[in-house]
């Protein structure tokens, strides 16, 4: 069980740090989470250093719906204790595209099995096939499974903004080193 002082000093470190403008900017989004303190991601990495990487403390912020928690808890979360399951889990439990974007940076990429991960994703939810996506831009996965989603994803406008746009970038990636006729 994570300490309650822990928490509270963790919760303490949001609330001195708050930035009501980006909090505001979320809301006016559309981006609601019980709890936004509108922190900048530069500070979420001072605020990890603070703190020695722990499982079991990862996974009590990863559950709060708190922006700042769960982008806090990809990089708490210990590489070499993640499971392919608790990836897995994670993924299905990524709310916007902002924590997706911290999950593949802080965490997902430094996995292993990352890119067993991407591949299995390209065939999940939108939020799963946009970690993939992120995974391919980050670690440049050779598959051509991943151009080909790509450009499946752009030619459906029905796609959120967020995955189109990701699929645009690894079109524009993976384009640049394709022969043009």
């Amino acid at each position: 069980m994570v300490d309650s002082i822990l928490l509270s000093d963790i919760h303490a470190h949001f609330r001195r740090l708050r930035n009501g403008e980006v909090a505001d900017n979320l809301l006016a989004q559309g981006i609601r989470y019980r709890l936004a303190w509108g922190l900048e991601s530069y500070r979420l990495k001072d605020i990890a250093a603070l703190y020695t990487p722990d499982a079991e403390l990862a996974e009590t912020l990863w559950k709060e719906d708190v922006r700042e928690s769960k982008m806090l808890a990809t990089r708490l979360y210990p590489v070499g204790q993640m499971t392919p399951e608790t990836a897995e889990r994670w993924s299905r439990e990524i709310p916007y595209a902002e924590i997706a974007d911290q999950a593949c940076m802080n965490l997902f990429a430094r996995l292993p099995f990352a890119r067993q991960l991407a591949l299995g994703w390209l065939k999940g939810s939108p939020m799963q096939q946009y970690c993939a996506l992120q995974l391919q831009l980050r670690l440049e996965f050779a598959e051509p499974e991943f151009r080909k989603k790509a450009q499946e994803i752009m030619a459906d406008y029905s796609q959120p903004a967020w995955l189109r746009a990701a699929a645009l970038r690894i079109e524009h990636e993976t384009g640049r080193d394709t022969p043009t006729a």
